[in-house]
């Protein structure tokens, strides 16, 4: 519902594109700021309570929101500064809960894992949220961050009531949590520069991410000036671009086993460069509908198998601090992209961000993806590894 709410909460109460891109900013700086120093905690404490605890805080600080939002003493400011705190929660939840995954999923079974929790979330969040949320906003501004309050609370309750196997309990010392900070983040920077897959691939998600939000941050003023879709409408808009995305979390696994891992994450990023260009060359309702939609399938796909990928070739007991550093790079150039999309929407007009992102992002694939593919092609799967020579 706040993914549909907060952007034309943003519209009401802002039309410059640069603070419209400021929002998207502050919701995602923490990726830059707090992800390497997060990576070290996680591996330190209990990622369980973790999860609770950013859950109970962000349930806090929608209800701020949804409290000054009903009152109208809310400004654009004070949006800006509590969204860096939900943030700040949600790169605590997120990474605490990509490592937990594994402790409660066998190996063989994370892609279907993922792959169904990526559907269960789009379809809520998409189909269910999106359109609800902004017909709760033109109702009463207040409800969507109300019921977002309550769906932390009750998130909280949820993840508590989770119990995993002793053994399957990573192995925490007070000789771990008392060791060198700058060690351990050193260690998990260290393994990811070693890895040239993992590597690659953070590059590449970082150059994605930052140029898709190009065009992302100022999406609301876009719909509404170039399509002319604003308010309820704005919501369905959205949920229609989801359709791809929940295909690409139901079938995310079997794409993967059909194309093989290297040609469906190779091809994913081919159709995150070229939707750029339909949204810039036909600003139609129907036209970014469906570009997104083939968006949603590819970015959900991709998802699905690189996140599997990650959990499966990254030590458990490294995985909050190597998968910090790939979610820095790869998550934190969003904030950047956020900024320097409205900065050429303002200095330009609201489709030239598309374009910019479409060729920026072609050019990385073109460069990156040669080197990826043959990465990708020579990981050897665990279960595919050959058993060592045995020693006579």
């Amino acid at each position: 519902m706040v993914h549909a709410a907060a952007p034309l909460l943003t519209l009401s109460l802002t039309s410059d594109e640069r603070l419209i891109a400021g929002v998207s900013f502050c919701a995602m700086i923490p990726w830059l700021v707090l992800s390497l120093p997060a990576g070290v905690y996680i591996d330190r404490f209990d990622r369980r309570k973790l999860m609770i605890t950013a859950n109970v805080i962000r349930a806090i600080l929608f209800g701020l929101i949804a409290f000054s939002a009903a009152t109208g003493t809310l400004s654009i400011w004070t949006f800006m500064a509590i969204l860096i705190g939900v943030g700040c929660c949600e790169v605590i939840f997120d990474m605490s809960a990509q490592a937990f995954l594994p402790q409660i999923v066998p190996d063989h079974l994370l892609e279907k894992a993922n792959g169904r929790l990526s559907s269960l979330e789009l379809i809520t969040n998409t189909f269910i949220g999106l359109p609800l949320g902004a017909w709760a906003f033109v109702i009463a501004v207040g409800v969507p961050f109300g019921v977002d309050a309550a769906s932390f609370a009750i998130a909280a309750l949820l993840v508590a009531s989770i119990r995993i196997p002793s053994a399957a309990e990573p192995e925490i010392s007070d000789e771990k949590r008392r060791s060198s900070f700058k060690a351990d983040l050193a260690e998990g920077l260290q393994w990811l520069w070693a890895n040239k897959l993992i590597r690659t691939l953070a590059i590449m998600l970082g150059i994605t991410n930052m140029t898709t939000m190009f065009g992302d941050a100022i999406f609301v003023k876009y719909a509404a000036v170039e399509l002319g879709v604003t308010g309820r409408a704005y919501g369905f808009l959205l949920a229609l671009t989801a359709v791809g995305s929940i295909l690409g979390g139901l079938l995310g696994d079997k794409i993967a086993k059909r194309l093989g891992i290297a040609q469906s994450i190779v091809y994913s990023y081919f159709v995150f460069g070229f939707v750029g260009v339909i949204y810039f060359f036909m600003p139609y309702v129907w036209a970014v509908a469906i570009a997104a939609s083939f968006m949603g399938l590819a970015g959900t796909t991709w998802n699905v198998v690189t996140v599997s990928l990650r959990q499966r070739v990254i030590p458990t007991e490294l995985f909050g601090r190597v998968n910090s550093v790939y979610r820095f790079i790869g998550t934190g150039s969003i904030g950047i992209g956020a900024l320097i999309g409205g900065q050429i929407a303002y200095s330009t007009n609201l489709r030239m961000p598309f374009l910019i992102a479409a060729i920026l992002g072609i050019t990385a694939l073109i460069i990156g993806g040669p080197v990826l593919f043959r990465e990708l092609r020579n990981h050897i799967a665990p279960e595919a590894t050959p058993a060592p020579p045995s020693i006579t």
